[in-house]
């Protein structure tokens, strides 16, 4: 399918922007969109899936969570569910990726995607993450959330149950905009391999259905001191346009940026 769509032999990308034929009483979405996207994933060598994730986990400074040695093996389960004991209610996440290594190190991706719909009513984030997986497994997991803006899952910590990702050693809830995922993919690309073939019609899939790649502003200085007081107004004021130097200098550039500023092909970099 990924290559019909980037090659335009296939229209079924404009379910995923709103588009019904009036036929279907239900499209499910999220569920076509982790099928398009992971499913390929579940083909490739280990080794490749590992440099996948370990590329998403960096553009959300978790970089140092999965091992830079070789993985031995790599398990992704779509859809898979668990009861709960207690309540006899099912708990199914979109995925879990668990990753296995020679020395006995283990470590575990818990995915929630989220395509144009709201979480399954409250507390969906705090069911999956404190009832499927167990004590144990949650030592070494990520709750990965995947959304094309992840507001709600950032307001996940602040729900009946609270914070449970919080740890000394950082949170376990990683927010992921499909944007940061297209950034991933555009590295990849660029490879003449298997796995920069699937990232190039992934990326084209992700473009179809208007995940747009920005750059931002990733390139600029960060730098740049304020003062103690700053005015109410920073950019704009009646019949003037007063910019950066209301606070402080412009922000520096680099004397020989890789390429365009904002819209480009990034490359991930350990934060």
């Amino acid at each position: 399918m990924l290559h019909a769509i980037a090659k335009g032999k296939s229209t079924l990308y404009r379910r995923y922007l709103g588009e019904r034929d009036g036929d279907e009483l239900k499209v499910y979405e999220e569920d076509e969109i982790t099928s398009t996207i992971l499913g390929p994933l579940d083909f490739f060598p280990a080794a490749d899936v590992q440099r996948f994730w370990q590329l998403v986990l960096r553009t959300a400074g978790q970089g140092k969570f999965l091992p830079e040695s070789s993985v031995t093996s790599v398990l992704l389960e779509t859809w898979p569910r668990r009861t709960v004991i207690k309540d006899g209610k099912s708990v199914e996440p979109d995925a879990l990726v668990t990753m296995h290594w020679e020395n006995g190190v283990s470590r575990s991706l818990l995915l929630e995607l989220k395509w144009r719909a709201p979480l399954s009513g409250e507390n969906q984030l705090h069911r999956q993450w404190l009832q499927f997986l167990n004590e144990t497994e949650r030592e070494s997991a990520l709750h990965l959330f995947i959304a094309p803006e992840v507001s709600a899952g950032a307001q996940a910590p602040n729900e009946t149950g609270g914070d449970v990702w919080s740890t000394p050693e950082g949170s376990r809830l990683v927010l992921l905009p499909w944007l940061k995922i297209r950034t991933v993919l555009g590295s990849l690309s660029e490879e003449k391999s298997a796995l920069g073939r699937w990232a190039t019609l992934a990326d084209q899939f992700l473009e179809r259905v208007r995940i747009s790649r920005y750059g931002g502003f990733n390139q600029f200085s960060n730098a740049i001191s304020l003062p103690d007081q700053i005015p109410a107004t920073l950019f704009w004021r009646p019949n003037k346009f007063t910019g950066w130097r209301v606070t402080c200098e412009p922000p520096v550039l680099p004397n020989s940026p890789a390429g365009p500023i904002f819209f480009s092909q990034l490359r991930v970099n350990e934060p």
